[in-house]
């Protein structure tokens, strides 16, 4: 596996770093910040899984950075879109944390390998993770929000041991990820998010794992029940419903080291 590291940290990669290792993988930390690094990282090793994880407010990553990481998505075309991915950076140890990004690997994993974009709010601090995104075919992760984790696929492969109120967003601003048919033909599901009568649906994590069926789909990929994107149980008076309109939001959050 391999992770970039761009500006903010150690804490967030060391905790992913460390997480997924707990689970059996090789990590590789790669420094995205000297342009074509990431290129030569991808060229010189074979791996299974790039978790590209864009935490800054600069561009560094350089076309043959995008080229490679498109010559991997080729033959590892399985992705999860996390738009709260700043979490890491402040409760990168929370066991849902911890859980969330176990349950990316390993379901990457059994798919043939992938990648993971983790970012934040556009356009801002999703500096390197748009460009490739729409490299790659995707819709870019757009906009800006302040409301907590509140929403989940019941039948979400990502969803074993994360309480997902414990989910890094709350009082945040976080972006929201593509869903839905791409540019490229991939369908991005729905995962986790927000939703509520006065902020509307915002999904914060999506995914697409090939020609994977979950439990609530039926096999062309429609969803027979509609709100399948229930929210928690303590928030019973929230359904999620089509991902429209978003709410703007109330206030910004400063990010320092």
């Amino acid at each position: 596996m391999l992770l970039t590291q761009f500006d903010y940290g150690p804490s967030g990669y060391s905790d992913i770093k460390t997480a997924l290792e707990a689970k059996g993988h090789t990590v590789d930390i790669v420094n995205g910040k000297t342009g074509g690094s990431i290129a030569t990282a991808l060229t010189s090793s074979s791996y299974d899984l790039l978790f590209f994880y864009d935490l800054t407010s600069t561009r560094y990553v350089n076309d043959a950075d995008i080229s490679a990481i498109g010559t991997f998505f080729s033959s590892h075309q399985n992705i999860v879109q996390d738009a709260r991915s700043y979490g890491y950076n402040f409760q990168g140890s929370n066991a849902s944390e911890v859980a969330l990004i176990q349950n990316v690997a390993e379901q990457l994993d059994v798919h043939g390998g992938g990648l993971w974009v983790g970012t934040d709010h556009a356009p801002g601090w999703t500096q390197n993770a748009n460009p490739v995104l729409t490299e790659l075919g995707f819709n870019p992760i757009s906009g800006m929000h302040s409301q907590a984790v509140n929403s989940y696929d019941p039948a979400s492969v990502l969803l074993d041991g994360v309480v997902a109120s414990e989910l890094w967003a709350a009082g945040q601003s976080v972006g929201h990820v593509s869903l839905g048919i791409q540019p490229n033909g991939l369908d991005m599901r729905f995962h986790f998010g927000h939703s509520s009568p006065t902020s509307g649906a915002i999904p914060y994590i999506s995914a697409s794992f090939g020609n994977f069926v979950a439990p609530d789909e039926n096999v062309d990929h429609t969803d027979p029940d509609p709100v399948s994107a229930v929210p928690l149980p303590a928030a019973a008076w929230l359904l999620l419903g089509g991902f429209g309109a978003m709410a703007g939001l109330n206030r910004r959050r400063s990010k320092s080291g």
